[in-house]
């Protein structure tokens, strides 16, 4: 986890949880999940101008394919280390998130998954429960162990691996349902 977060991504944090928090329409908590190619965030609050929380984590799309990825697809050898990087990061905030809060995002690397997971078009506000991601991440495994790609609708590049494992271990271990996908 960052300690001093740069300007510019305070800045995306506050447009992406306004954005959000303009869609939702009660006073509930909203914890926002943003995962970009170098890093990502999880913005936290229940203002409706701005987080009461933002946490950096050194992992994001590119980044994690990049370093610790070598082949496409990559090997279970090298999603389970990435998995343990993720959880590294990420497991710490458990203890500091807000509980049942629900989780929301506007990213399109997301909403690429839950369409996935759910074999149809998207639409705004779709909502990617926990195990159907799980099951996603599933196939993903069968191609990775050895599965024909072409057995599946899965793209095989090494950002959509790191996106969805960076997406799996945040909701499974800070304990989120589901993910909401809003549209700017």
């Amino acid at each position: 986890m960052k300690i001093n977060i740069p300007d510019e991504i305070q800045q995306l944090a506050l447009e992406t949880y306004l954005v959000i928090r303009h869609q939702i329409a009660d006073d509930r908590v909203v914890t926002v999940l943003h995962i970009a190619d170098e890093y990502s965030f999880i913005a936290q609050g229940l203002l409706p101008d701005k987080p009461d929380h933002l946490w950096v984590f050194d992992i994001g799309t590119v980044r994690t394919a990049h370093d610790y990825f070598t082949h496409n697809p990559p090997t279970p050898g090298e999603v389970e280390n990435a998995i343990q990087v993720v959880e590294d990061e990420v497991m710490p905030l458990h203890k500091l998130l807000i509980p049942k809060s629900n989780l929301y995002t506007l990213d399109g690397n997301i909403s690429e998954i839950a369409r996935l997971a759910a074999f149809k078009e998207y639409t705004p506000g779709m909502i990617l429960a926990r195990t159907d991601l799980e099951l996603l991440f599933s196939r993903l495994a069968a191609i990775i162990t050895g599965r024909p790609a072409s057995q599946d609708v899965l793209p095989t590049t090494n950002s959509f691996a790191s996106t969805l494992l960076i997406l799996r271990e945040v909701m499974h271990h800070l304990a989120f349902l589901d993910i909401t996908v809003l549209s700017h």
